[in-house]
């Protein structure tokens, strides 16, 4: 049996100076694990901030020294360990050279490298370690949905698709592609080392929407919760650009949870629809959510006082920015398989906002009273 409890043993988080990989703890140490929480440089600022974090949460061991460019360096943190929830990755914000100092500086090639190298690394040392029994790994929707999605209206995407299907070969290369190309890569490398470990351990994928949710320190601040921020302190978004388009938000809260739910479960994940996949997502309707019009009217139904910012809407060329919806994204399977719960979006955007407030991340701008 694979699955597993508080009672096998310890466990360990890759990543968890990152934002998922923090609440990933946060989650199994409230629920009873003994969690050894792996970061690449705790004398970093990102890592200082993460582990002065961390330290205050019960049965937390803190593992510096693992990184996904260094073979070898996480064999100790997975040593006796009965799971590993592999959150760490390499992304296009982060691959500038500084908070990769031994990647090559490339963004492209490190954004692959972290994914598919890195988790090479990560197998590597969950065979060494004889006891984990099971790998639970943090995808994304860009595995499941293809960059350009030539979807129909409402088509719903589910387990069962992979973004490379169908991909002409010089677009799926190209450098843009890095970080799709990597989630399925690593998906598909993860699924044949756990085929080749002969039962040993086994695997489960979780496939996320954009993650959102409350900020537990600052150096957690990037990607999609920096721009909601940033709407609530009166700037322009500015990643991956300051144009409006449509978020398709999961709540990190649901999505760690579905992750410790899938690690507890007993049922075969791959016999199931897609095999050990599960998207993590809204449930449709709001769960897709237009940046520059619902982000923004939920945001203002909480903060009524802020002075809101807003994406450009039109391009330096003077062109409306196309913003569309690309099909429906839900659930199902894990909510009916693993009993996963979904919360709704706006009080996903609510504490966003009120946590960068709260951790000074963002300083309110108040509209002058009429």
């Amino acid at each position: 049996m694979t699955a597993i409890s508080p009672a096998d043993g310890p466990v360990a988080v890759t990543g968890c100076s990152g934002f998922t990989g923090a609440h990933m703890v946060r989650e199994l140490a409230i629920h009873g694990y003994r969690v050894r929480a792996c970061i690449r440089d705790a004398a970093s600022w990102r890592g200082q901030d993460a582990v002065a974090y961390l330290g205050r949460v019960p049965n937390v061991e803190i593992v510096d020294g693992c990184d996904l460019f260094v073979p070898g360096s996480y064999d100790a943190a997975f040593a006796g360990c009965a799971g590993v929830f592999h959150t760490a990755a390499v992304l296009g914000n982060s691959a500038d050279g500084k908070s990769q100092p031994l990647g090559s500086g490339d963004v492209a090639q490190d954004v692959y490298e972290g994914g598919l190298v890195g988790t090479r690394n990560v197998i590597d040392a969950v065979n060494a370690s004889g006891t984990v029994r099971r790998l639970l790994y943090t995808s994304s929707m860009a595995a499941v949905r293809p960059r350009e999605a030539p979807a129909p209206d409402g088509y719903e995407w589910t387990e069962t698709d992979w973004a490379s299907d169908g991909a002409d070969d010089a677009a799926w290369n190209h450098p843009r592609n890095s970080y799709t190309r990597s989630k399925v890569d690593t998906e598909r490398f993860i699924n044949a080392a756990a085929d080749a470990s002969g039962g040993a351990w086994d695997a489960i994928t979780m496939n996320p929407a954009m993650i959102c949710g409350p900020v537990l320190f600052r150096a957690q601040v990037g990607q999609w919760i920096e721009q909601i921020g940033r709407l609530a302190g009166g700037m322009e978004p500015n990643w991956p650009s300051r144009y409006d388009t449509y978020y398709d938000i999961i709540d990190v809260r649901d999505l760690v949870k579905a992750q410790r739910l899938a690690a507890e479960s007993t049922v075969d994940h791959r016999a199931g629809h897609g095999g050990p996949r599960y998207i993590m997502h809204g449930s449709g309707g709001r769960s897709a959510v237009r940046l520059g019009t619902e982000v923004i009217d939920v945001i203002r139904a909480h903060f009524p006082r802020f002075e809101l910012g807003a994406p450009a809407t039109v391009t330096t060329g003077g062109e409306p920015v196309r913003v569309e919806s690309r099909g429906v994204n839900d659930c199902k399977k894990a909510k009916t398989v693993l009993g996963a719960t979904i919360r709704p979006v706006e009080e996903t955007i609510r504490d966003v906002v009120e946590t960068s407030v709260e951790l000074g991340i963002i300083e309110p701008r108040l509209a002058r009273p009429d």
